[in-house]
């Protein structure tokens, strides 16, 4: 019953792309460049701290894996299932799981970490924009 109403909208909406599209594109086509002011500093800082961090995320999200993984290899050092927490390049094709915790931990120290390196990066910014030109 509700499939026939979803598949009518669903029609229509294919429909009015085309049409959609050559509104959209009845302009110049050329995007408009933005002013020097035409933001505030302050939301300009945000963004390009928002770039650094969601840009750094993949790369601490790997190293926070890697070294969550060679810690608990260490902490299991001497167990009969060893092979099971070897880190990255030698992991068994069976390691052991991790909990719902350590996933938390992990997410949480990488969030943290590319959130350092974007406040690092402001920090940068602003002592570079008081140092006097040579």
């Amino acid at each position: 019953m509700i499939r026939i109403p979803g598949l009518i909208f669903l029609a229509l909406l294919v429909l009015a792309l085309p049409v959609a599209a050559q509104q959209v594109g009845a302009g110049d086509g050329e995007p408009e460049e933005y002013e020097e002011e035409e933001f505030p500093p302050f939301l300009r800082n945000l963004r390009r701290a928002e770039i650094v961090m969601f840009g750094s995320f993949p790369i601490t999200l790997f190293l926070t894996l890697e070294v969550f993984d060679i810690s608990r290899y260490i902490d299991h050092y001497g167990d009969s299932d060893l092979y099971r927490y070897t880190p990255w390049p030698i992991r068994s094709s069976d390691p052991v799981p991790y909990e719902r915790r350590e996933i938390a931990g992990i997410l949480v120290t990488a969030v943290s970490a590319s959130m350092l390196i974007a406040v690092a990066d402001y920090i940068i910014g602003k002592a570079k924009e008081k140092r006097p030109e040579r």
